[in-house]
């Protein structure tokens, strides 16, 4: 992935297949930085790589596929 990315604005929604939904506590500037997601009331620092390679697909992909359902 490109370094080259939007801020992500805190709030967003993001999935993890372990912990389920969550959302971001604090935005995102840099790929390289660590920031603080909230997932059922347990706060996790967690690497801006990880939320923007991951778990905001995954949230994307979530919201096309209820989006098919409905």
């Amino acid at each position: 992935m490109s370094d080259e990315f939007k801020v992500i604005q805190p709030t967003t929604t993001v999935y993890c297949p372990e912990r389920g939904e969550g959302w971001t506590l604090t935005g995102i500037t840099s790929i390289d930085e660590f920031t603080s997601v909230m997932f059922d009331g347990v706060r996790y620092t967690l690497s801006a790589r990880e939320i923007i390679e991951q778990l905001l697909p995954n949230q994307l992909a979530r919201e096309q596929h209820t989006t098919k359902n409905t």
